[in-house]
């Protein structure tokens, strides 16, 4: 059991490194905002934050997450961030640039607050078939970090079988 949980962290690694090698996460780039899902969800969403602008002399946040099946239930939700640094500590407390938390919506609705790169996602918050999911960076305030008014996020479309 413990070498089939090692091998699941290698293959994980492994293909985390790919895909950010394939499709690396770019300064100034507003990773998943401007796809249609994004705005789907956005309009749909039960829970919103206001949008806080990024200074425009400092680097542009950017996030994305992969899923990965957990032998024990659920999904491992690896979130690889860039520009940003997580904060739990200063939770409702003033805002820094280029810090704060996550937020994860499963199919529009809020499901978690997320305070650092890795968060476990049970199977029971899917519903069967497509699910859209949905991680954002947040300030100590709450509030989603943007540039040029679109929510700097990721999402990923995940199925679920049974």
């Amino acid at each position: 059991m413990l070498v089939e949980r090692i091998a699941y962290l290698i293959i994980g690694a492994a293909t985390a490194v790919t895909l950010m090698t394939l499709w690396p996460v770019e300064d100034n780039v507003n990773v998943g905002a401007k796809l249609e899902t994004s705005r789907q969800l956005d309009a749909m969403s039960l829970h919103q934050h206001p949008l806080r602008e990024i200074a425009e002399n400092l680097p542009t946040p950017a996030v994305n997450h992969l899923m990965f099946p957990d032998v024990m239930g659920g999904y491992n939700v690896q979130i690889m961030t860039r520009n940003f640094t997580f904060t739990p500590a200063k939770i409702n407390q003033a805002v820094e640039q280029n810090a704060g938390h996550a937020h994860i919506y499963v199919n529009g609705v809020k499901y978690a607050r997320i305070y650092s790169n890795w968060f476990h996602l049970p199977s029971s918050a899917l519903t069967l078939g497509d699910n859209l999911i949905k991680v954002t960076l947040n300030g100590n305030d709450h509030s989603e970090w943007a540039k040029d008014g679109e929510a700097i996020s990721s999402t990923v479309t995940m199925v679920r079988m049974q």
